[in-house]
C-alpha cells in the first residue's frame, strides 16, 4: 500500500473532523476510522483466489452497510471510515471505484448494452440476447480494457463482470492521492498554528492516559495489515495469523478500555427525527418518480 495512498485518506479525515469540531481526540479517530476501509484488500478473510474473482475490495468495508454499522460504534471513526470511501468513489474503474450497495446489489444482471469483444473499451454494441422494453435502465456490462489493464495485479479479474461501482473522475488515482495528502497535511498545520488552543489540547491528549485505547485500536488494525501483507505475499504461510491474533487483541482491549468513554457520551442526535426523515424521503422519492413518469415519459437516467 502507497503511504501517500494511505495518507490522503488520514489527514483529510484530520483535517474535516478538525475543522468543524475542535478537538483533537475526535480528530485523531477520524484518522483512524480512515484506516478501515482498507481492510478488505489484504486477503484476510477469503483466499486470494476468491479475492480475484469476487473482488472484494472496495466492496466489503467500502459500503453503506458497514459504515452505517460503524457510524453506533463510533461516530469519528465512522466518519474517517465514510470520508475514505467518499475520495475512493472519484476514482475510475482502473482502482474499482466504490460498491456502495454491497452486499445487496453486486453486479448487472440484465443490462442491455455491452462491450464487444473487439472494442477498445470506447464503442458498445446492442446486447441482441436481452431484448428488452425499450425504457429500460441501459448499463456498460464491462470495465474498460484500456483502464483495467492498468489495475494492481491483484484487481485484475479472470473474467469481466458487470459490478454495480460508483466510479468517478479521477483516472490518475496517484495524482489525486499525492495533492489530497498534502493539500490535507498542509491545512491541518495551518489550522493548528491559527488555533493554538487546538494545538495544546492535541499536547495534552498525547500525554495523558486518554491516547492509549485509540493508539491500541491502531496497534491493531496495522497488526492486521502487516498479517495480510504476508499472506498475500506468501512470506510467511502461518506467521500471518499471529498477525492477527495479536491484532484482534489489541482491537479488543481498545475496546475494553474505551467502555467509560462511550457509555458517558450523548451521541447528538434524535432518532424521532431520524424516523422522520426517512419516512419523508420514501415520500418524495415516489413522488420525484410519479412525477418524472407522468403520462408516459421516460424517467432520466
Amino acid at each position: 500500500m502507497r503511504f501517500l495512498n494511505l495518507g490522503s485518506h488520514i489527514f483529510l479525515a484530520g483535517v474535516v473532523t478538525a475543522i468543524f469540531t475542535g478537538n483533537p481526540y475526535f480528530t485523531l479517530l477520524a484518522g483512524i476510522g480512515s484506516f478501515i476501509p482498507d481492510l478488505d484488500r489484504e486477503y484476510i478473510f477469503v483466499s486470494p483466489k476468491t479475492f480475484r474473482k469476487e473482488q472484494f475490495h472496495r466492496a466489503l468495508f467500502h459500503n453503506l452497510l458497514f459504515l452505517s454499522g460503524l457510524f453506533f460504534v463510533n461516530v469519528w471513526l465512522a466518519l474517517g471510515a465514510f470520508l475514505h470511501s467518499f475520495i475512493d468513489s472519484f476514482t475510475t474503474e482502473k482502482d474499482k471505484g466504490v460498491e456502495w450497495l454491497f452486499p445487496f446489489s453486486r453486479s448487472v444482471k440484465r443490462g442491455r448494452f455491452k462491450l464487444s469483444a473487439t472494442s477498445n473499451g470506447s464503442e458498445c454494441t446492442l446486447d441482441l440476447v436481452d431484448q428488452k422494453p425499450p425504457d429500460r435502465v441501459c448499463f456498460l456490462n464491462e470495465d474498460s480494457p484500456e483502464a483495467t489493464k492498468l489495475s494492481d495485479p491483484d484487481l485484475k479479474e479472470p473474467r469481466a463482470v458487470p459490478w454495480r461501482r460508483t466510479y468517478g473522475p479521477a483516472a490518475n488515482g496517484q495524482l489525486l492521492d499525492r495533492w489530497l495528502a498534502l493539500a490535507s497535511f498542509s491545512l491541518l498545520i495551518l489550522y493548528s498554528l491559527l488555533n493554538p488552543d487546538f494545538a495544546m489540547a492535541g499536547k495534552n491528549l498525547i500525554l495523558s492516559t486518554q491516547i492509549i485505547p485509540p493508539m491500541s485500536l491502531l496497534t491493531g488494525i496495522v497488526l492486521i495489515y502487516l498479517g495480510g501483507w504476508l499472506k498475500k505475499n506468501k512470506r510467511n504461510r502461518k506467521g500471518y495469523l499471529t498477525f492477527f491474533a495479536v491484532g484482534g487483541i489489541f482491537m479488543i482491549l481498545s475496546a475494553a478500555l474505551s467502555i467509560g468513554v462511550v457509555s458517558g457520551y450523548i451521541f447528538p442526535l434524535d432518532f424521532t427525527f431520524v424516523a422522520i426523515a426517512i419516512i419523508v424521503l420514501f415520500v418524495e422519492a415516489l413522488f420525484v418518480w410519479q412525477l418524472s413518469t407522468r403520462g408516459g415519459r421516460k424517467a432520466l437516467v
